[in-house]
């Protein structure tokens, strides 16, 4: 799952479609969007024994409204030092709430203009710095923690630049490609960037790890973490990923990104795993329970579905988290020969009378459940029908290439659907995801799954 962390079910991806987005800039007052952030480069050194990260991280932008002051994300656990935009002292900047860095500059920034903002910081983060069983940590970007000053709440999507030092025997694994490593007698430096990311994509995991690199056929970097004691168990799913993004491009379209890896930690044996951009995190990676093949699938699948086509709002999750089920549905079909029709009529059957398990999947303004697992892919496989076998490959497949990059919605997924199955729609999709009962028999059992 893209968990909650990353998602404002997550998926509203953490923060997507705040109102921060529209905020406006009148003269004495604070604009909190207003301009679009090119590249994060981000300096820090952690101590796992002591917790205690120092950071400096500059943020180049440019304002598309004029901004006597604006307002970056950053933890309150972590204490700032100093803040200049384009070298000059800031006239102030403020703390308030739990993230909120507003910054007032010494110059008006004109609309158009370009500006350089550097802070410099220091602290112990807690929320959302999950300790590792190991002692190291696992951090992401969401409601719980911005453990770098960030834009994170106007769709607004930047080159990243992390340069991480840690003491010797310990390792840094993030996103994207990795850069070189600096091994010094005490310390070790790691550097990771990705061109193109919303924040809410960003990962960071620090602990004593065994690191693989390797290659797919085609020269996309792979790198492969596993926290101490968790090779053994999770190295052999590892080595299936190029299977599993071969078998995804096959059904998805190339793979969106040019960098790939798992990173297996253990938080805890209740969080299974999330899906930042290029490489998955795998907090739960020490119970076996959950550390399986259809778990790989699952948030590799989140690449394309989720990540690189990605949910505007909290409400449009479904493009998320009902896909990626489905896609261990596929995988289970291609590679066991799974009976995907006897699947469906055994889970129909069995939740007909749950009326918790047939809740709407989409609904302006309100958030999906945890019908976006149970009841998703039961609709998809449905719409499968539907629309027939051939109509419904093109559909998973252009969906995500033609909506690359971008931010998408649930009503542009149907207008789709439509014109891809050349059908209308409207009232299947009313039936399987707007409606919160049991479809009509029309729609719960259309062509070869009717009884």
């Amino acid at each position: 799952m893209l968990a909650s962390m990353l998602v404002g079910a997550g998926t509203s991806l953490g923060g997507v479609g705040s109102p921060h987005a529209g905020a406006a800039s009148n003269p004495g007052t604070v604009a909190e969007g207003r301009f679009d952030v090119a590249t994060y480069d981000i300096t820090v050194s952690y101590r796992p024994s002591t917790r205690w990260l120092r950071g400096t991280t500059v943020v180049n932008a440019t304002a598309t409204q004029t901004l006597d002051g604006f307002t970056l994300h950053l933890s309150d656990e972590l204490e700032v030092r100093s803040v200049t935009v384009d070298t000059e002292e800031v006239e102030s900047f403020s703390r308030s709430g739990a993230k909120d860095l507003t910054i007032v500059p010494a110059t008006t920034i004109r609309r158009g203009e370009k500006f350089q903002v550097r802070v410099e910081y220091d602290g112990s983060p807690a929320g959302g710095w999950l300790p590792t069983a190991s002692g190291g940590a696992t951090a992401f970007m969401g409601d719980s923690s911005a453990w770098f000053p960030v834009h994170e709440d106007a769709l607004d999507k930047a080159a990243f630049h992390l340069t991480a030092t840690v003491q010797a025997g310990w390792g840094v694994v993030s996103i994207g490609r990795e850069g070189p490593v600096r091994r010094e007698a005490a310390t070790t430096t790691f550097r990771w960037s990705e061109p193109d990311v919303d924040p809410a994509h960003i990962a960071v995991s620090i602990d004593r790890f065994t690191i693989e690199r390797s290659a797919l056929a085609d020269g996309t970097p792979v790198v492969n973490a596993y926290a101490p004691e968790l090779q053994g168990t999770t190295k052999p799913l590892a080595g299936r990923l190029p299977e599993i993004l071969d078998f995804l491009s096959e059904r998805f379209g190339p793979y969106p990104f040019r960098a790939a890896g798992n990173v297996f930690v253990h938080v805890n044996n209740e969080a299974p795993g999330t899906a930042p951009q290029t490489r998955p995190v795998y907090l739960g990676a020490g119970n076996t329970q959950y550390m399986t093949l259809d778990m790989v699938v699952h948030e590799q699948a989140h690449q394309w579905y989720g990540i690189s086509a990605a949910p505007r709002r909290s409400e449009d999750n479904c493009l998320s988290e009902c896909f990626a089920v489905y896609a261990t549905w596929l995988w289970d079909e291609a590679k066991a020969g799974a009976d995907l029709d006897a699947r469906y009529r055994e889970q129909v059957n069995a939740n007909t009378d749950d009326a918790d398990f047939w809740a709407e999947l989409y609904s302006p303004g309100q958030t999906p459940g945890i019908g976006l697992y149970s009841k998703g892919p039961l609709a998809l496989h449905a719409l499968r029908l539907q629309i027939g076998e051939e109509a419904f490959h093109r559909l998973i497949k252009q969906w995500p290439q033609q909506r690359r990059g971008d931010y998408v919605d649930w009503p542009q997924f149907e207008a789709f659907a439509e014109k891809i199955a050349g059908q209308d729609l409207t009232g299947f999709f009313q039936a399987w995801f707007h409606g919160g009962t049991v479809p009509p028999d029309e729609y719960l059992w259309p062509g070869a799954l009717k009884p």
